[in-house]
């Protein structure tokens, strides 16, 4: 073999080696690239010593240890890399990177530094004398003796490693590596190849050859073209950057995409990793066609199984590996997109075709944002995207990837994995594979479509529709999941459960190792031996025996288990029979209600359910979920674990290390798999003993005495956790056996032996909760929705023909009472109404068949409905006849103005009897049942129409009914509805005086929908006079006032509006918060309005005396006062008002702490953050509104601080879909911390003290980690990150680059595409970004562009001074100015030292005590970039930016005047060339209408200060440079820099920049986007792109 070939292999065999310790990868981990050196690596952990901050002292033993082990192996890296030569593998950076790896195992464990140290020093004594190679050539045989030793050393490195994430509970020791026998046995191998090298180098006698200095020169330049071709890489990767989209995009995308079915899916792939055993199923990565169809050489790969041999976890494990090869976040550029889908049979959100690409393509739009923009632009273009299953792949997917190929040199590529495709309804599953097919079988002139499929199913999806034109063809790649391939990961899982088994645990306490590893190791193979290859199988017997008391008794349970997974659950179901038979359980009924659920119930509600069909009370289901039946079902949820069991998991976790692989490696002894004498020493007892055990606990438990129904409260958690199947297989089983003419036993009483009857009996349970208030008793309203929705979904599902005739004519007796009564079937609307419509009026399918049934037993029905039933089951409009009527009564008729029922105006019914109207006599609907949702306004519907569903039952022309037809009348708003409803409520005054309900009509058409005001007021004021004093109305006055107070706001009558609002409080008074009725919505809007009122009339003294009653204002809900409620109200716009605001203003007005107690006490007890909480909008909005009102105006910000970090880190340790819907939240979080951190860090930095640990603060927000690499995020936080380390440290240019260079970058992507909706937002996240780099000319440029309407109309205010002779301008300078805080001239500039080496500081200006006698500044240094963007224009003579005559200023030249005086020129030449062809009109009229780089200005800026000066006023803006997004206009400028605003905004001694009046450069910027003279704009970008490029 070449010696190249021998060196390849040993060095191949080594990374192999370590690879396999560490689970990684070397050839796709980006730190074994970056190590070149131990200089590298140095300055690496130099860096990043903030994430090192346990290495105190022991950082600089560790690494010194580290350093004299390694540093005389370097020239060692050399002699081997020459010897490998072209291995991916290059040994310095794999030594390097192991290291680097293994010191941050360290960071995790802290006791393992002196283990560590001591290792190294160890090694250190064995290879220090190899230091004499350097400068040195060798022959090949010694060569190979260094690859054995750098091998050896790889290997050490990685044993540490594992030993670290193994051992990290245990007791560490100095020596603890040293004693571990792998690490042991390694060193002194070490020790064995230096000596044997030391021989060798002897019997050689070699000497002094050629200089080995060449080499390392060599292998320095590879490396470096290495990392070349890797920054080119990222280069174009970061192109594609995460763009900031506007509110309204995100809006738009969330509407689109986002459903149930999106959080479900991750919901379901988290808990998938959960289950992961380590190690299993990383066998797919090596297989050949799994790594075909990933280098894309197919683009569908089929994987398939049969049930329980692990499909979905070899799917997570799938989805795992791809992630982590391309990594998928905002913050991380990349073109490679990871989606996931899960299909599952017990979840309705799993199980449409639609919905799961909607998802994919929700998690695609994350980590592209190409796709992001195609998927946006498809929205806004074409309307029947989301019409289908196939239409969304068209639109979305085949469309973007094959367009990507064809226009794009790195064309962005899609993974999708998609498990359970067996479990989604038939039909989808065609519908998927009519989509997969249009990717398989793209003709041969068709480019390529990037996008790789891969699929999990069990084997019968071969059966369906469709699947052999997906399948079966060259393109197509199989994998079989056989019990051959699950035999490795078997062992493993077989090991981790071993540690689950309770008598090994004390077995392994008790220190009985004989006993213990006998127990084990049969335990071991009989699981291993008739598992066959199914995890299922193996889980079922781990959950028999977890529990058993004696070693007699698993024996017994393993020998009794039998082989072949249906036996199994055969077995299991058996064996739990004996349980039920001697509890008398209900394990029957609750399989049955979980077999038939729609969607997963929750614990709360089987307990309603078992209540029901089995008449039992099942108080202990959480623990019979959690422990006997723990091999059926799965929970998910927020558990809530008692004492014991939090003491249980105590012990679990000291002991372990009793589920570890090292406490059974004897398992892989050879002897130990198959010895026949384990099984000899076991007697076989029964363990009855046990079973009597668990008897005795259960009655100590139930025989606390008998809870009453009505005194027993359901936990909070139980209404949150939802219960399925452990496994798909059950249900397979069940209903095999649920099925008389499949069943294969019929002898389990505990299985569903006719799940026909039992679907009959469960419509039967939900009539008797639509009849009765059972819900309603135990809280459990969800399942009365649940029922009101789905009894009809049921009871189609009955096979009439195989039920007694007794029980159809139940169902039908059932039925014809509900229909008949017409008001039942109603109230199974409440719940959710167009969910009704839509069942009931959309299709002919349930109508039909509630019919069929009445028609087929219509003898049977009761005498007095048997008319009725006749004629409804020849006609759909006569059956839903009873129903129509009971809307219109409940609608149009009242016993009179005192009805309590004219609290609910009836929008809803009206909407029903539309729908119905429309009805055909077969059940079909001759309108479009998209008008009939009931959040459409009633406009939707003719005014005539409306009309005539008043008149469509017949009913009294009573004062009532015209009352009822006005208001729908009145809600429709429109002036033509106003109008009629205007006549209809007078005419029902007339008809009956006194009518409250009609005068409140008559005063909302005057006052909300024509604003006539008084008119209204005068009406409102006789509509409360003329309420009845009936308890059923009570509360109504107060209501109706706040809207009075509201009117007189709009009238101006500020003081009489005051008077209103305090009288409808202090009537609120009398009512107490909570109850669930009318007051409850009147109570908070009495608060709204009362307080708008005394704030619009500046009465703040009496806001803060109403709030202090407010927080002592007790409510039904526990321990939570009115103010708590107002507060939490504020997200839901009916009673917002701006309350956070109001409270600051009042705050600075009021000039003392009268509000910061009842504020911080508001901080307790609103804010409610939890990872429960987090995803919900209104808590984490509520918390933040908190935080910033106390950073503002509190004397003490920490308590902002600890929201926001609080923030920060839920949605941090949060899941993907969290992640991205409050990213906005976290973004502002971060940004306020950097700033408070910042301040933090610069007092401590003038005052001489240390300010490390403020700035790792905000170098841990400004990063982003994924995988082992930390990113900067384009973000606020790294750009304050930037300037510290720019101005304060002094840092290199390329260290403080970094921080600044993400957020420039994207700010210029977002500039160069042709969206020009957001070039606003880009324009002002470039001008931040460089004004912390301190490139002040191209900053100002940037915002100025977005000042472009302010300065419009400063010029014209400016032309008409002129012209009236009042010519004033107070800045006439139009360039930027800088200034800094008087203070740190004070300090000495203690910062600005060694300005002469970086120059890129603004020269500060001086001020005296009044700013406004500032000089203005002009910079006498050398701009930011005048090596980088100036140096090059100058080689082209272009003209610095902003240079005064006086040529003093040295700016930043982007090629301004050359580029502008270009475009001119061309523009007029096109406009000259345009007058003289008339025929180019219409096309220059159609370009005209759409400018790809300009959307428009926008007012975009207003003073932060607390001036109230207008937004078109101002004179000047200026703009920090170390806040986010703050400026100040001419006159608060003053204010800050005299320290005189009482808000935490800004601080007196920031530097600030004045950017408004605009740069003669960011006007003519502007005005050539206006006139689309696009070069202009792209010159300077290009400019900045070279200063800022890698």
């Amino acid at each position: 073999m070449p010696e190249h070939g021998i060196f390849d292999s040993l060095w191949a065999d080594a990374v192999a080696e370590y690879e396999k310790q560490t689970d990684r990868k070397i050839d796709s981990d980006n730190a074994f690239r970056v190590f070149g050196s131990l200089r590298d690596l140095e300055d690496a952990i130099e860096k990043r010593k903030d994430h090192f901050d346990v290495f105190r002292s022991e950082h600089r033993k560790i690494y010194s240890a580290l350093a004299k082990c390694i540093d005389p192996m370097e020239p060692l890296l050399q002699i081997v890399q020459k010897g490998i030569g072209n291995s991916p593998y290059a040994p310095a950076c794999a030594v390097f990177g192991a290291a680097s790896y293994l010191l941050q195992a360290c960071t995790s464990v802290s006791k393992s530094y002196d283990g560590i140290e001591e290792l190294f020093r160890q090694m250190s004594n064995i290879t220090v004398r190899l230091k004499e190679y350097e400068y040195k050539n060798i022959e090949s045989s010694l060569s190979k003796k260094m690859t054995d030793i750098l091998a050896c050393f790889l290997d050490i490195i990685g044993k540490a490693e594992a030993v670290i994430k193994r051992k990290r509970f245990k007791q560490w020791a100095r020596t603890v590596f040293l004693k571990d026998d792998g690490i042991s046995s390694a060193v002194a191998r070490l020790q064995k190849y230096v000596e044997e090298e030391l021989g060798l180098l002897i019997a050689l006698t070699y000497g002094l050859a050629k200089d080995v200095q060449k080499t390392a020169i060599d292998t320095g330049a590879d490396i470096k073209n290495v990392k070349a071709d890797l920054n080119d890489l990222l280069t174009n990767q970061r192109s594609d950057r995460q763009r900031a989209f506007s509110e309204a995009d995100e809006k738009k995308l969330s509407d689109a995409l986002k459903t149930d079915t999106v959080e479900e899916v991750t919901r379901e792939h988290v808990g998938n990793l959960e289950k992961l055993t380590k190690g299993t199923a990383a066998w797919i990565r090596d297989d050949v066609m799994f790594q075909a169809w990933e280098q894309e050489k197919a683009p569908c790969l089929w994987v398939f199984g049969k049930p329980g041999v692990g499909k979905t976890m070899l799917a997570a494990r799938t989805i795992e590996i791809l992630q982590n090869k391309y990594p998928q976040h905002s913050d991380i550029p990349s073109l490679t997109s990871v989606s996931y889908l899960y299909f599952k049979d017990d979840n309705p959100k799993l199980q449409d075709c639609a919905q799961m690409w909607k998802t994919a393509a929700m998690q695609i739009t994350k980590a592209n944002d190409r796709f992001k923009k195609h998927v946006l632009a498809t929205i806004e273009k074409k309307q029947d995207t989301f019409v289908s299953a196939r239409r969304i792949w068209q639109q979305l997917f085949l469309d973007f990837f094959h367009e990507e190929v064809s226009s794009h040199s790195f064309p962005s590529l899609a993974f999708i994995v998609i498990d359970g495709l067996d479990e989604a309804p038939q039909a989808e599953r065609v519908k998927l594979l009519t989509c997969l097919a249009e990717l398989v079988t793209r003709g041969p002139n068709q480019s390529k479509c990037r996008i790789q499929v891969a699929v999990f199913a069990r084997p019968d999806v071969r059966a369906d529709p469709g699947f052999e034109t997906v399948s079966f063809r060259m393109q197509e790649r199989l994998i079989e999941v056989t019990p051959e391939r699950n035999n490795t990961d078997i062992d493993l899982y077989i090991k981790q459960r071993l540690g689950d088994v309770s008598v090994l645990q004390v077995l392994k306490k008790m220190k009985a190792t004989k006993e213990f590893q006998t127990l084990a190791k049969q335990i071991y193979n009989s699981v291993q031996s008739k598992s066959q290859g199914m995890f299922l199988w193996a889980r079922l017997v781990f959950d028999q025996i977890r529990v058993s008391s004696s070693p007699e008794a698993v024996r017994d349970s393993l020998q009794g288990a039998p082989k072949g997974l249906d036996d199994m659950l055969y077995h299991v179901f058996k064996r739990l029979e004996v349980d039920e038979q001697m509890h008398q359980s209900y394990l029957k009924e609750l399989l049955t209600w979980v077999f038939c659920a729609y969607r997963p119930f929750y614990i709360s509600e089987l307990f309603v359910l078992i209540t029901i069909s089995a008449k039992q009370h099942c108080y202990m289901i959480e623990d019979d979920l959690r422990g006997r039946y723990s091999s059926l079902f799965d929970m998910t949820g927020p558990f809530v674990e008692s004492e014991g069991d939090q003491e249980q998991v105590l012990i679990n976790e000291e002991d372990k290390t009793a589920s570890e692989e090292s406490d059974f490696g004897f398992l892989d002894d050879d002897d130990s798999r198959h010895d026949k004498d384990l099984w000899d020493e076991s007697d076989h007892s029964d363990d009855d003993d046990n079973e009597n055990q668990m008897q005795t606990r259960d009655t100590a438990i139930t025989g606390k005495g008998e809870v009453e129904k009505d005194t027993f409260n359901i936990p909070y958690h139980w209404h949150e956790t939802t219960v399925t199947f452990s496994h798909a297989r059950i249900r397979d089983y069940l209903k095999t056996e649920g099925d008389p003419s499949t069943r294969r036993w019929h002898d389990s009483s505990v299985v569903p032996d006719n799940l026909n009857t039992a679907r009959h009996d469960i419509v039967l349970a939900f009539f008797q909760i639509i009849d009765t208030n059972i819900t309603d008793t135990h809280g459990v309203y969800s399942l009365k929705s649940y029922a009101n929705v789905n009894w009809i979904k049921h009871l189609v599902e009955i096979d009439f023909c195989r039920i007694p005739k007794a029980a159809a004519v139940q169902l039908a007796r059932k039925l014809s009472t509900l229909f008949y009564g017409g008001q039942g079937l109603l109230r199974t609307s409440f719940e959710a109404c167009n969910e009704f419509i839509k069942t009931w009026f959309s299709v002919s399918k349930f109508s039909t068949l509630v019919r069929k049934i009445i028609g087929d037993y219509v003898e049977d029905v009761d005498e007095d409905q048997r008319s009725w039933a006749i004629s409804a089951a020849q006609s759909a409009r006569k059956l839903f006849q009873p129903l129509m009527a009971a809307c219109v009564r409940t609608w149009l008729n009242k016993k009179g103005w005192d009805d309590p029922n004219y609290l609910d105006k009836s929008e809803r019914v009206v909407w029903i009897i539309y729908a119905c109207s429309t009805l055909t006599d077969d059940g079909n609907n001759e309108g479009s049942v998209e008008i009939f949702n009931t959040e459409n306004g009633f406009w939707n519907i003719a005014l005539d129409d409306l009309e005539s569903l008043a008149n469509i039952e017949p009913v009294p022309k009573s004062a009532h009914f015209y009352a009822g037809l006005a208001w729908i009348m009145m809600e429709a708003e429109e002036d033509i509805y106003t109008d009629r409803a205007v006549e209809y409520f007078k005419k029902a005054l007339e008809l009956l005086p006194g009518g409250w309900v009609a005068m409140e009509g008559l005063a909302r058409c005057y006052g909300d929908n024509r604003g006539e005001y008084d008119t209204a007021i005068h009406w409102m004021e006789d509509a409360i006079r003329s309420l009845p004093q009936t308890d059923g109305l009570s509360g109504i006055d107060f209501y109706l006032e706040t809207r009075i107070s509201d009117w007189k706001l709009q009238l101006g009558d500020d003081q009489e509006s005051v008077e209103i609002a305090q009288i409808s409080y202090e009537a609120s008074k009398g009512f107490t918060y909570g109850t669930g009725t009318a007051s409850d919505s009147s109570i908070l809007r009495s608060i709204k309005h009362y307080i708008e009122a005394l704030y619009r009339t500046g009465q703040y003294t009496r806001i803060v005396e109403l709030l202090r009653d407010l927080d002592a204002r007790e409510t039904l809900e526990l321990n939570t006062s009115l103010w708590t409620i107002f507060l939490q109200y504020q997200t839901d716009e009916y009673y917002a008002g701006d309350i956070f605001n109001k409270l600051g203003k009042m705050t600075q007005e009021l000039q003392d702490d009268s509000l910061h107690e009842i504020m911080k006490a508001s901080v307790k007890n609103v804010t409610y953050l939890n990872s429960n909480t987090i995803a919900d909008y209104q808590p984490i909005w509520l918390a933040d509104q908190l935080a910033e009102w106390q950073y503002y105006y509190a004397p003490d910000p920490q308590e902002s601080v600890e929201i926001w970090e609080k923030i920060v880190t839920l949605v941090d340790q949060s899941n993907e879909v969290v992640q991205q819907s409050q990213n906005w939240f976290r973004s502002k979080a971060a940004g306020f911390l950097s700033m408070i951190f910042f301040n933090a860090a610069k007092s401590n930095f003038n005052a001489g003290k240390d300010a490390s640990v403020h700035v790792a603060k905000i170098e841990n927000l400004a990063q982003h980690k994924q995988g082992g690499k930390r990113y900067y995020r384009a973000s606020y936080p790294a750009l304050i990150l930037g300037l510290w380390l720019h101005e304060y440290i002094k840092a290199g240019e390329e260290v403080w680059k970094a921080c600044i260079r993400p957020s420039v970058k994207q700010a210029i992507y977002m500039l160069s595409d042709e969206d020009p909706w957001n070039d606003q937002d880009a324009y002002s996240q470039l001008g931040k970004a460089l004004f912390a780099a301190g490139d002040i000319l191209n900053g100002s440029i940037a915002y100025g562009v977005t000042m472009k309407p302010l300065e419009d109309h400063r010029k014209v205010l400016e032309q008409q001074e002129k012209e009236q002779g009042i010519y004033k301008i107070d800045v006439a300078v139009n360039e930027p100015t800088l200034i800094e805080a008087e203070a740190r001239e004070q300090q000495g500039e203690r910062h600005n030292e060694d300005t002469s080496d970086h120059q890129t500081r603004e020269t500060d200006i001086p001020f005296g005590e009044d700013i406004g006698e500032l000089e203005e500044a002009k910079d006498s240094h050398q701009n930011t970039y005048e090596k980088g963007i100036a140096q090059e224009e100058r080689s082209t003579g272009g003209e610095h930016i902003g240079e005064p005559d006086n040529n003093e200023h040295k700016g930043t030249n982007t090629g301004f005047d050359d580029a502008i005086g270009d475009s001119k020129a061309e523009a007029e030449a096109e406009e000259e060339g345009d007058n003289n062809d008339d025929d180019d009109d219409a096309e220059e009229e159609l370009t005209e209408s759409v400018n790809i780089k300009y959307a428009g200005f926008v007012y975009r800026w207003t003073c932060d200060g607390p001036c109230k000066t207008s937004l078109s006023d101002y004179v000047e803006l200026w703009f920090c440079r170390v806040c986010r997004d703050y400026c100040f206009c001419e006159g608060c400028i003053k204010l800050l820099r005299r320290d005189e605003i009482r808000s935490r905004i800004c601080a007196a001694d920031h530097p600030l920049v004045r950017a408004f009046p605009i740069t003669k450069e960011a006007d003519e910027l502007a005005n050539a986007l206006v006139e689309r003279r696009f070069e202009v704009q792209q010159k300077w970008l290009d400019a900045l792109r070279r200063v800022w490029e890698e």
